[in-house]
């Protein structure tokens, strides 16, 4: 079973290879500290967690990932912006599922995004003029059911 940590790490290390975004975190969103973010970390990825769901078989993580930008604050870049943000969610959205797929190497390690992913374009979401795009996706990560391995004396 692939962990919330395992998918962060992943999260980490395509945003440390993508040549644009200069910064990722994940935990809730209302605990982003947009001022303690300098010049030099935007553009960035954010993974908030939004729940899980635990079934026979299958534990199913929901995420919302966001790609945001400093805009002007006359706002005349806000449509580069949003092309510029977009595009680099589709680029991060395409390495994740591709990262997913090429790791699966047993039945029980399985793990795949669901799609589509809806994505939806803000502006000023926070207190200053960040601008940029989020999406919502769900992962499902087989829960093998198995005590041998559970943490029980």
């Amino acid at each position: 079973m692939k962990s919330y940590k395992q998918i962060t790490d992943l999260l980490q290390t395509i945003t440390n290879n993508h040549l644009m975004l200069q910064h990722f975190a994940a935990g809730p969103l209302d605990q982003v500290d947009i001022d303690k973010l300098g010049q030099t970390q935007y553009p960035f990825l954010y993974c908030e967690i939004l729940g899980a769901n635990i079934d026979n078989g299958v534990m199913s993580y929901d995420l919302e990932l966001l790609v945001a930008d400093m805009i002007q604050t006359d706002l005349t870049d806000r449509n580069q912006v949003y092309s510029d943000t977009l595009q680099m969610l589709h680029d991060v959205l395409n390495q994740f599922i591709q990262a997913l797929a090429n790791t699966n190497t047993t039945v029980e390690d399985d793990y795949k995004a669901e799609l589509p992913i809806t994505c939806t374009p803000f502006t000023a979401r926070f207190d200053n003029e960040l601008t940029g795009w989020s999406g919502s996706l769900t992962i499902e990560v087989s829960n093998k059911n198995n005590l041998c391995i559970a943490p029980f004396s």
